[in-house]
């Protein structure tokens, strides 16, 4: 038969379901001063093209979002979130201003990948007109080889 130990209740502390508003927004802060850091990675990858590294930039920068987006929202929905405006202005203003900041820094991003593909795709319309205007001279040899003859290497046999 089996014994049956008696269940001893341990002295914890009781954890709080609703953190407070402080700690919503140190975390908040603390989230921010992360997507400030993968910001500032992603503009040096695009700006050096570490095309490699944007892949997991890109799915840290989206996991601190949500991160971001959860926690803003745990914030309206406390209980407390009144006092936002009137005991923590300052620390609202200074998150703000690091929003502010992230904002800024995405865009500036965003601006250089714009950047960054039109001159890809002017790289890669001159090469397809250079192409074209050459194969449009192609010719082939007695053997079965391609040789391209531009307008100004003529051959006249006369």
């Amino acid at each position: 038969m089996i014994a049956r130990r008696p269940i001893r209740s341990l002295n914890r502390k009781a954890v709080p379901v609703v953190k407070t508003l402080v700690d919503y927004l140190n975390d908040q802060d603390a989230i921010l001063d992360n997507v400030i850091k993968i910001l500032a990675r992603e503009y040096n990858a695009i700006k050096e093209r570490r095309l490699e590294e944007l892949e997991t930039i890109a799915e840290d920068k989206s996991s601190f979002m949500l991160k971001l987006q959860a926690n803003d929202q745990r914030i309206k929905l406390h209980p407390e979130s009144a006092q936002l405006k009137t005991k923590y202005p300052e620390r609202v203003a200074q998150i703000k201003e690091k929003l502010a900041k992230c904002k800024m820094m995405n865009e500036t991003n965003g601006k250089l990948i714009t950047l960054s593909l039109s001159a890809n795709k002017r790289l890669y319309d001159v090469l397809m007109q250079s192409r074209d205007k050459y194969s449009r001279n192609m010719t082939y040899t007695d053997k079965g080889n391609t040789t391209a003859t531009s307008p100004l290497r003529v051959n006249i046999n006369a």
